[in-house]
């Protein structure tokens, strides 16, 4: 019996193999710091043998053939230091590295042995590559030792790697274009055989030749190259074009040594990241020169297909003639156009303000906007990717806004937003700059006469569109106070909107024959001109905001107006008025006024300019409202020359008083309307004559926070005298302005749900009854019906059946009144809680300007029992703000400016006191106990004793012990609490 031999035993150098295990980590300071332990083990001050170092290179060169974690760029750092110490021709001990040697350690470390499996020959090629890559990297090959044929063996491992795995073609390329930029590691001699072998190989009109040949083109423009393959030796000559655009795209073919023509393997399989070469030939573009070819025509013919460019002179679309491949074709596969996505995300970023249109042509636009219409969309994600990227050019560069908005037209998408279901435009009118302004606005005006559009119904649709993106652009430009822009450069831009609405509303533009082009084509439809006057009233509203004159737009609109009046030869107004009717008799007794204010307006002291201005505006708009077919524009307008006259005049304090109480009535009836612009319009000219209000106008506003939020209480308060011209421009003004109603609409709908839902089921309940009383049957919650004959129509003849008929169309008629009926009480509550809100802001305005005024005093109640009785959440926050507001602004310190007796303060504390004690929510009992804090501050601050106040409040606290009817919240008395905590120091000094 034989016995087994006995293991020699072999020593393991552990630090190594935790070096080489270090070189693989996936964490690169580990994989740097390894390569730094190895280099210094077998650093030449150590005298390291040559059997040493060769034993390392085979292990390095073996490492690059290893899939683990990160090897192969940890081995491959190694290595690239490791010949660039050791291959160096002025060593002169014996521990130096031959250059043909290291390549014949990479030729064996990295042959693929036979019958070795898939990814095993994957690994070997791969370490070959990145075997080469380090041996071109150290440098060696360029010294003065080696002789060339070592600089040819490398190039042929290479290129025999690229035809003979084609999905290694990219990176051998990568290799070579890496090594062409790096002028230490290349000279010329070096780069004429590198493109010998390139052209012999068969590679030169690949993508990686393309880029190969660029790349040197530019780092080394001296080098002969090889003949017959591009036109003057230059891939990026005019001529080449559709053959640049083919190789890029991967579809081209090549030629052999003889010239005839062969087809060249494509990559091995589609990849998410773009070629390098298409960098390298776009970046080479941008540098222009002579006879090169141009960015814009590369693009078109290899991304985009076809360019659509729009004339301005004759507003037509011209096509250019170029290929239909691009990666954005309509025929072109989903991951062809995610490349192009890639580009365009690229170059959207770099490109030049004067190249900047190319990209953004029809194709681009046509699968953006496929892509961004639905998220299931394959390239839904890279599309949404792409479209930041212009807004952040944007951001970057503001004046290119119009060369984008120019291009979403041009190609036919205006509706862009609308489409994609984005705010792309919107944002990018946002976006832009008084610069770009006066670029795009000239554009949208011109498209507005001259849409381009197939039919009249296009042609509203893309005027109603255009007419919608100036108003976006008015209400997004921020006035040139706000940053300090050129004043004279903004009212220009904005005046040109102004003017363009004003003509297309109101007058109607006579056909020149002799210059067709200054008539809108289609001719404006009556929807249209409908549309601008509710636009144009949409832009005053935003600019009477905006303008520190809040008078001078509507000012320049009604002077255009009146202005193309007199041009009859050019327009024709479409509202005129007989020259001797009360109309245009008041007409000109408003043009007549409103030239005096305008005059005098520029000569004024600026303690008058506010009034002038504020009447100017007042005169303005009701003017424009008569011309919108406003019936109670003319009332107005009469009683605004009364008022005028009086409050600039006359001297009687009888006639201003009277004529303050006009005026007064004036606002209301323009705040009772839900109109944004009416609303500033008022607050405008409130804010101004506060201090002229009287008592008798503060009733006025008080009446109607006492009017019931019923159709009793409309019917009281409105006069129903609204023509049907009217009611809809009012309505078309609220829906152009974003949430100018809708808060105070989803209140008041979620408050009539509340209150209305009891009587809605009882009218269903009553529905339900009457139609199974005309059926014979029963509802369902009442059971089945006793007997099937009784639910029969079999034994009913023909007359039943019509009675039956009869009966059933009365109770469905009855129940479509009850119906109606619903919907006008809902509308009735909506109009009184709309206008209860416009007259508390204009109460917040003039409690802001005169809470020193005695009469302010007299809204504290009807504030406290609007807070009580409203059932809309909106109302009661606001009304309760106001007692809030004139709290903080009266002071101990203060004193109202006109004498007012201190019992007259007492006995409205005593009211604000029995209000309290009535049943109602917190935001009443807060505001009473608002109300009554600030009676107590003006009473003592107006000569009134402390102790009457105590007297009052202890008597409040003895009705809210022993009676029960009193509802008083304890919050009330605690309150009270402490605000004697925090004046009591202010009440000692005093």
């Amino acid at each position: 019996m034989s016995l087994k031999r006995r293991r020699e035993p072999v020593s393991v150098d552990i630090q190594a193999v935790e070096v080489y295990e270090d070189l693989a980590n996936e964490n690169e300071e580990i994989r740097l710091k390894a390569a730094q332990t190895l280099l210094t083990k077998v650093s030449s001050e150590k005298s390291p043998s040559l059997e040493a170092l060769q034993k390392v290179l085979k292990r390095l060169f073996r490492g690059l053939s290893s899939s683990r974690k990160a090897a192969r760029l940890g081995f491959s750092v190694a290595l690239t230091e490791f010949l660039r110490q050791h291959c160096l021709s002025d060593r002169t001990d014996r521990s130096v590295l031959e250059v043909a040697a290291v390549i014949n350690v990479l030729e064996e470390q990295t042959r693929a042995p036979a019958g070795v499996s898939g990814q095993e020959e994957r690994d070997h090629y791969l370490g070959r590559l990145f075997g080469a890559e380090a041996i071109i990297k150290s440098g060696i090959l360029s010294l003065p030792g080696p002789p060339l044929a070592q600089w040819e063996r490398v190039l042929n491992l290479i290129f025999e790697l690229a035809k003979k795995k084609s999905w290694l073609r990219e990176e051998c390329g990568w290799v070579l274009c890496a090594a062409l930029n790096d002028s230490n590691t290349m000279n010329t001699t070096y780069v004429e055989v590198l493109f010998e072998k390139l052209h012999l190989s068969g590679l030169a009109k690949t993508p990686e030749g393309v880029g190969l040949w660029i790349a040197a083109m530019q780092a080394y423009p001296n080098v002969k190259y090889p003949k017959h393959v591009w036109h003057h030796g230059d891939p990026l000559h005019r001529k080449e074009r559709t053959s640049l655009a083919r190789i890029l795209k991967e579809t081209s073919t090549n030629h052999d040594t003889e010239g005839t023509p062969k087809k060249t393997s494509q990559r091995g399989s589609w990849t998410s990241r773009l070629h390098f070469s298409w960098d390298v030939v776009f970046k080479a573009l941008l540098q222009e020169r002579p006879k090169q070819l141009a960015f814009s025509d590369l693009w078109t013919e290899a991304v985009d297909s076809e360019l659509l460019l729009l004339s301005k002179l004759t507003n037509t679309i011209q096509r250019s003639n170029v290929s239909k491949d691009g990666l954005f074709a309509a025929a072109s596969s989903d991951e062809r156009k995610y490349w192009g996505f890639l580009l365009f995300q690229k170059y959207v970023q770099i490109l030049p303000i004067a190249s900047f249109g190319t990209i953004l042509g029809p194709n681009v636009l046509r699968c953006m906007v496929n892509q961004l219409a639905s998220a299931q969309r394959y390239l839904h994600r890279i599309a949404e990717k792409s479209l930041r990227a212009i807004h952040s050019r944007i951001d970057q560069d503001p004046q290119i806004t119009s060369l984008v908005i120019e291009r979403f037209i041009a190609n036919g998408y205006a509706n862009f937003d609308h489409v994609t279901k984005t705010k792309t435009i919107e944002k990018l009118l946002n976006q832009a700059n008084l610069q770009s302004m006066e670029d795009i606005i000239p554009m949208f005006l011109q498209l507005i006469d001259c849409p381009n559009a197939q039919d009249d119904k296009g042609a509203s649709a893309t005027r109603q569109l255009l007419s919608d993106y100036l108003v976006s652009l008015v209400r997004s430009t921020p006035s040139p106070s706000e940053r300090n822009l050129v004043s004279a450069k903004y009212h220009r831009c904005m005046s040109a909107i102004t003017t363009m609405l004003t003509k297309h509303a109101y007058f109607e533009v006579i056909t020149d024959v002799n210059d067709v082009s200054k008539s809108p084509v289609p001719p404006i439809s009556s929807g249209s001109r409908g549309v601008f006057k509710t636009r144009l009233i949409s832009c005053l509203s935003y600019l009477m905001v905006k303008s520190d004159n809040a008078s001078y737009y509507p000012y320049n609109v009604v002077n255009t107006i009146r202005l193309y009046e007199t041009q009859t030869d050019m327009y024709t107004p479409l509202m005129s008025f007989d020259k001797e009717s009360d109309v245009a008799e008041l007409l000109r007794k408003g043009w007549k006024t409103i030239d005096k204010l305008h005059k005098d307006e520029q000569s004024a002291d600026p303690a008058r300019t506010d009034y002038l201005r504020a009447f100017q505006l007042l005169y303005t708009l009701t003017i424009l409202q008569i011309y919108n077919g406003d019936a109670d524009a003319v009332s107005i307008i009469d009683e605004l020359q009364s008022c005028s006259k009086a409050l600039f005049a006359s001297k009687s304090p009888i006639d201003r008083g009277k004529a303050s109480e006009t005026l007064v009535e004036i606002i209301l009836s323009l705040v009772s309307k839900p109109s944004l612009l009416f609303k500033r319009l008022a607050r405008q000219v409130f804010t101004v004559y506060t201090s002229a209000v009287n008592g008798n106008g503060l009733d006025s506003m008080i009446m109607v926070l006492e009017t019931k939020e019923t159709i009793a209480g409309q019917q009281e308060i409105f006069e129903q005298e609204d023509s049907d011209g009217d009611s809809d421009i009012v309505m078309s003004d609220v829906e152009e302005v974003d949430g100018e109603t809708s808060d105070a609409g989803s209140s008041v709908d979620g408050q009539l749900q509340d209150d209305n839902s009891d009587a809605v089921d009882d009218e269903l309940a009553e529905f339900d009854a009457k139609l199974a009383q005309a059926l014979g049957t029963r509802r369902m919650d009442e059971g089945l019906a006793a007997d099937k004959e009784e639910s029969s129509d079999e034994d009913m003849d023909d007359d039943q059946m019509e009675a039956l008929d009869e009966h059933l169309e009365t109770v469905f008629r009855e129940s479509k009144k009850l119906t109606s009926k619903k919907n006008e009480k809902k509308e009735a509550k909506e109009a009184i809680i709309l206008f209860k809100s416009r007259v508390l802001e204009l109460l917040e305005i003039y409690i802001k300007q005169q809470y020193l005024n005695p009469q302010a005093l007299s809204i504290i109640l009807p504030i406290l029992s609007l807070v009580r009785k409203t059932s809309n959440k909106q109302i009661s926050e606001k009304a309760r703000n106001i007692t809030r507001d004139y709290l903080k602004l009266y002071k101990l310190k203060d004193r109202l400016n006109a004498s007012v007796p201190p019992e007259e303060a007492k006995l409205l504390l005593e009211d604000v006191h029995k209000e309290a004690m009535k049943e109602g929510s917190n935001a009443h009992a807060n505001a009473c106990s608002q109300a009554s804090l600030l009676l107590t501050k003006i009473y003592i601050s107006n000569g009134g004793d402390l102790s009457e106040v105590l007297s009052q409040y202890a008597a409040t606290q003895l009705a809210f012990m022993t009676e029960s009817d009193c509802h008083v919240r304890t919050s009330f008395f605690s309150d009270w609490l402490n605000w004697c905590t925090s004046a009591r120091k202010a009440l000692a000094v005093q």
